[in-house]
């Protein structure tokens, strides 16, 4: 798809969430879309991609359960335990159904960066990994420690995700939540890769 096309989708894409979504709902998509923006600049992915999916990854967070089940099912995924418990975290999925079939987008990164940002992936791609640091730590986000940013902020891709990855853990851990075994294998996937680089370079 041609970067003209892209930013006519994502136009589109951006009137049907602010038609759909509560304006705080709304107003943290585009900070997302902001920030995956600029990252995906400093760490050579492609900008436009990046607005597109941050503006459209809670694109169906107001949707009914019933309707995110419906929608997920149609990726051909199984619905998982904490899934199931909490349909609302279908919405990802639900997303990126609606993005090929409602918005005809085929890029699986962008597609796969929106359906994964709940809970990661263990092979996700710089695009995938931008929008789902993105969603954690753009500046509507409250609570975040100045100290921690910093140190997030000098951080290559990979560490940014991590250090994403060990808070959103430690959070759901330290108030009894369900962590999807998937966000831990992906940080598992990040912390063995990080090891191997350290090994290899010594």
């Amino acid at each position: 798809m041609t970067v003209a096309k892209l930013e006519e989708v994502t136009e589109r894409v951006n009137l049907y969430a602010l038609g759909v979504l509560a304006p705080p709902r709304y107003e943290h998509s585009v900070r997302v879309a902001e920030l995956s923006r600029a990252m995906c600049v400093r760490f050579g992915a492609d900008p436009v991609a990046g607005y597109l999916a941050g503006i459209a990854h809670d694109m169906c967070k107001s949707a009914k359960e019933r309707w995110l089940l419906s929608m997920a099912l149609r990726d051909g995924q199984p619905i998982i335990e904490v899934e199931e418990k909490k349909p609302s975290l279908l919405h990802g999925r639900a997303a990126a159904v609606l993005l090929e079939s409602e918005f005809g987008i085929e890029d699986r990164s962008i597609l796969d960066a929106v359906r994964h940002h709940t809970f990661g992936a263990p092979d996700m791609d710089p695009l995938g990994k931008i929008i789902f640091v993105a969603d954690k730590v753009e500046p509507g986000r409250n609570g975040l420690d100045p100290a921690w940013l910093a140190r997030l902020n000098e951080s290559d891709l990979d560490g940014m995700t991590a250090m994403v990855l060990e808070h959103n853990i430690g959070y759901l851990d330290s108030r009894g939540k369900a962590v999807s075994p998937v966000t831990r294998e992906m940080l598992a996937s990040l912390k063995g890769r990080q090891l191997s680089n350290t090994q290899g370079g010594s």
